[in-house]
């Protein structure tokens, strides 16, 4: 349903398109536009859409990506500030003095997303769809990343899973691999985590 009035829909999807406005062009500038093929980034953009539209089925497809990935993130970056980058390893690049401090600042969105998407799909439904239209969107990601990004990038993982080379499989055929592992290892459960807060905040809204 499109927005018609000002309600918290509407300031919410007014507000995350000022932080786009401002988050796009940082990432032009410090990555290049290869990088927006991260599907946490993708989610990005797609949410935008859910919101201004009031698009549950969108909505629900990035939700349970963006909180499951946003709580690993977090926790990472949580032990990397606790060890001074030392035991940080999805963020180590959080650490990087090379990375300039304004494009790593964005990379802070990991942590506030969860709230955005998990308040859209209690405020709009969650629609159970999401994680097979999820499924059917990574895979032009996974497999555009594999064609048009360069390995040290090593967008999406698909180059070095947790950061070790991959060696063992023709890349074609680790690729694929990738498209059926990441709705087992990923979507699906962040399916799983968006129910169970759902659950969670439903029996809390009923308690008197």
């Amino acid at each position: 349903m499109p927005l018609r009035s000002r309600n918290p829909l509407f300031i919410a999807a007014s507000g995350f398109t000022l932080w786009m406005l401002f988050w796009v062009p940082v990432v032009l500038w410090a990555y290049g536009p290869q990088n927006f093929l991260w599907l946490c980034n993708l989610s990005k953009f797609l949410l935008l859409y859910a919101l201004w539209r009031g698009h549950r089925l969108i909505a629900s497809s990035q939700a349970g990506l963006v909180c499951l990935v946003g709580v690993v993130w977090t926790l990472d970056f949580a032990l990397g500030l606790a060890s001074g980058g030392q035991l940080a390893n999805f963020t180590a690049y959080m650490f990087n003095p090379d990375t300039p401090w304004l494009a790593r600042s964005t990379s802070l969105y990991h942590s506030a997303l969860p709230v955005l998407g998990f308040w859209l799909v209690w405020r709009l439904g969650y629609d159970r769809r999401g994680p097979w239209l999820q499924s059917i969107i990574g895979v032009p990601a996974v497999v555009g990343t594999w064609l048009w990004t360069e390995p040290e990038r090593n967008v999406n993982w698909v180059f070095a899973p947790f950061g070790i080379e991959q060696v063992w499989l023709p890349e074609p055929l680790f690729v694929l691999c990738l498209v059926f592992a990441y709705p087992l290892l990923l979507y699906l459960p962040g399916h799983f985590l968006v129910l169970a807060l759902l659950r969670f905040f439903a029996r809390r809204r009923s308690e008197p």
